[in-house]
């Protein structure tokens, strides 16, 4: 139940956006201090939305973190893309994520341009600024595609853009942009509990940590081949007994997931189970299975089950 407030209170949604890999999940663990979202070095490890909430004194900011936008190779990321493109209809501010040590990429000025056609105000957040710094060209992206929306309707009133330089790996700028965060938010009532973290599932949570780790080893193999889904959870006081089965599409698949003698398997569990017990304070004891289960990714139930839709 939500809790009554004071006249005042301010509430309000900001969504993560971007093209894969910017670091949107490493900006939601920073702003909040938690790792509320699995960071890993593979495009699209988040799959679904998860949101951070951030709690302070007459404050609440809940950080949705989306799917990253990428070139549409199969039916999951075209699924993901239209995931993402879709949450930011209702936010009170759009953060639009950018590699600031990469030049602007395709899916770059494609969010530009979907974001110019909204209303909700965008913050630019060139990210990653430890490893370089390429403003000029974001900026440069941005008048064009406004130049060219004003061409073709000169009536156009862009939204209100600002623009942030931070690393998520460093802090630098972090301040800056949650001031601008706290002072975006409307008044309104909680959206969450005052003492809520997250609203993400401990079961899809877990699942993501699972995968995270697969990745870290697969990527090269199978990086968009694998989902999660865990089955089973007992909490005893000792530990947390968890099973869950990983799918993947062909048969030559599962025994890569395996490995020699079963290595890779149980390198896979020994470092989730090492990444649960540090999040939770709780060791962790996993079972872990693996199940081919072709098409997997055109298979509503099963993306229903993994969490990757909600409908």
């Amino acid at each position: 139940m939500i809790e009554p407030v004071m006249p005042g209170f301010r509430a309000g949604i900001a969504a993560i956006v971007g093209r894969a890999n910017t670091g949107k999940s490493s900006l939601l663990n920073a702003l909040l201090g938690e790792p509320v979202s699995v960071v890993s070095p593979v495009a699209q490890t988040t799959r679904r939305p998860v949101r951070g909430i951030l709690n302070e004194d007459g404050l609440q900011i809940v950080l949705l973190d989306t799917p990253g936008i990428r070139r549409a190779s199969h039916a999951l990321s075209s699924m993901l893309n239209r995931t993402a493109r879709g949450l930011v209809t209702g936010s009170d501010v759009v953060l639009l994520l950018l590699d600031a040590s990469q030049a602007p990429q395709d899916e770059d000025r494609g969010w530009m341009q979907k974001l110019a056609a909204e209303r909700e105000p965008v913050f630019a957040i060139l990210n990653k600024t430890d490893l370089g710094l390429r403003r000029s060209a974001y900026e440069a992206a941005w008048a064009e595609i406004l130049e060219k929306i004003r061409s073709r309707d000169p009536a156009f009133a862009p939204p209100a853009i600002r623009w942030f330089e931070v690393s998520a790996a460093t802090g630098a700028g972090l301040p800056d942009l949650l001031a601008a965060l706290r002072a975006a938010m409307p008044e309104a009532p909680p959206l969450f509990p005052l003492d809520m973290l997250t609203d993400d599932p401990g079961p899809f949570f877990m699942a993501d940590v699972i995968r995270g780790q697969i990745n870290a080893r697969l990527k090269a193999e199978l990086p968009h081949a694998i989902a999660v889904a865990v089955e089973q959870i007992e909490d005893t006081p000792e530990a947390v007994a968890v099973r869950a089965t990983i799918y993947v599409e062909k048969p030559s698949q599962r025994p890569i997931v395996i490995g020699n003698h079963a290595r890779m398997i149980r390198d896979i569990r020994r470092a989730a189970e090492k990444d649960l017990a540090e999040i939770y304070g709780k060791p962790h004891k996993l079972e872990l299975w693996v199940k081919v289960e072709p098409n997997w990714s055109r298979n509503y139930w099963l993306l229903k089950k993994f969490g990757y839709v909600s409908a």
